[in-house]
């Protein structure tokens, strides 16, 4: 199915979209219903419709924001050395940055955990547990191919570097130029464990 071919998102798919963006930049504390139902064009009552809470939404803006993330890691998963697959992981979190800076959705609602529902805070957690398999498998792939020179298991490496790459994006936001600073500090990182960039 071609892009082209691809249905056009439900309005619950659009309206969960839109919450993902809000939520990028604003968090989980600043999204309003009523602000989200003013950018879609519609009266607010009508989201509940769509979300039964707020909360709901942010549970379903987290899982849309982690599948999202598992279609473009799908993609780059046709890429045979586990040194590439690693430098387009950098570059999807990079792309995040250069969006408006904005932050990745996890970081986001993880920051405000005291704040979100524990329903939210578990989609958190499958998110995190998503990446740091990807890179535990992308790590062993680069061991065995010998694009990745290091002792360190991708058990070990894999949560090292997804907490790395989260806590670089938030920093890198005071760059000048956040994307270009994310990419050269986790690319040194990653060169510094052996991998070759």
């Amino acid at each position: 199915m071609t892009a082209k071919d691809k249905a056009p998102p439900s309005r619950k798919q659009a309206l969960t979209g839109l919450a993902v963006d809000m939520m990028q930049t604003s968090g989980f504390s600043a999204l309003a219903l009523r602000d989200l139902a003013q950018k879609a064009c519609i009266q607010a009552a009508s989201l509940y419709s769509h979300f039964d809470s707020k909360n709901a939404l942010a549970r379903q803006a987290m899982a849309l924001y982690a599948q999202r993330q598992r279609d473009e890691l799908a993609v780059i998963d046709l890429e045979p050395a586990g040194n590439v697959r690693l430098r387009r992981y950098i570059d999807m979190f990079a792309a995040t940055l250069g969006n408006d800076n904005r932050l990745c959705l996890g970081l986001m609602l993880a920051v405000e955990r005291n704040a979100v529902p524990e329903d939210v805070t578990q989609e958190i957690r499958l998110f995190s547990a998503q990446n740091i398999a990807w890179l535990d498998a992308a790590w062993e792939l680069g061991r065995a191919d010998l694009t990745i020179a290091s002792n360190m298991d991708g058990k070990a490496a894999a949560p090292m570097i997804f907490g790395a790459a989260e806590g670089m994006m938030a920093f890198a936001l005071l760059e000048p130029d956040p994307a270009s600073a994310f990419r050269r500090q986790l690319s040194g990182l990653l060169a510094a464990l052996g991998v070759t960039l």
